[in-house]
């Protein structure tokens, strides 16, 4: 039976798990110390995008979509989760003194000049850099955390699940509308329902998991999730 009720109706309005609820959960993981200094902020953002995730559930079950709406709306659960578990990730590279760091900031390239080598031109640039007081964070790539995470098992001992989300970091890049390996590389041609599945299955799989601790009550907040990877 559909949930969602349409603007100018006297009908109620449908309301996913509260942030407040999913906050609740996250808090058993997500705590601020060990070099993390904004877990309430990360603990709220992940709520929020959660909710996101269930609303766009439920706009599958309520809604009539043509193909393209149907397929876009998959891309956008596959980017929004992706983003999400890539969060999660970053926390627990930090938290666990995991994630890359570096002991130098660039200063200045100063630029060479060109050469021809063996017919090809080429050129070495000088980069001057200065050594810090102390390590900071260098950014990572989604594939170096989803690498990082597999081999300390960070997100379970289930290897299927980063093989998933190895597939899916793909999908996540088509955010990049122009990001086109061949003529046929569309969204319509690429996103598929297993896809959508997969994503389903990692996301229920992480917030379900020992990572969280949850409760019976707080597993049911994700059983939405499975209704369409047994689907």
């Amino acid at each position: 039976m559909p949930l969602l009720s349409l603007s100018g109706t006297n009908d109620p309005p449908w309301y996913p798990v509260s942030i407040a609820r999913l906050e609740g959960l996250l808090e058993k993981a997500i705590q601020t110390g060990h070099g993390y200094h904004t877990a309430k902020a990360l603990r709220k953002n992940i709520a929020y995008n959660l909710q996101y995730l269930e609303f766009l559930d439920r706009s599958f079950q309520d809604l009539k979509l043509s193909g393209v709406l149907k397929t876009q709306t998959w891309k956008v659960f596959i980017i929004v989760s992706c983003g999400i578990i890539e969060s999660l990730l970053h926390y627990l590279l930090v938290r666990r003194g995991l994630h890359t760091t570096t002991e130098w900031e660039l200063k200045v390239v100063l630029p060479g000049n060109t050469k021809n080598v063996d017919g090809e031109p080429i050129k070495a640039d000088v980069h001057i850099s200065k050594k810090l007081s102390k390590p900071r964070l260098k950014q990572m790539t989604f594939d170096s955390m989803i690498q990082k995470a597999q081999t300390k098992c960070l997100l379970g001992s289930k290897m299927d699940l980063y093989k998933d989300l190895d597939q899916l970091r793909d999908l996540r890049n088509k955010v990049h509308l122009q990001a086109i390996d061949e003529p046929n590389d569309t969204d319509w041609n690429t996103i598929h329902i297993e896809h959508l599945r997969q994503m389903y299955n990692v996301v229920h799989g992480v917030f379900t998991s020992t990572i969280f601790r949850p409760s019976a009550e707080e597993v049911d907040y994700f059983e939405y999730l499975r209704k369409i990877a047994k689907a």
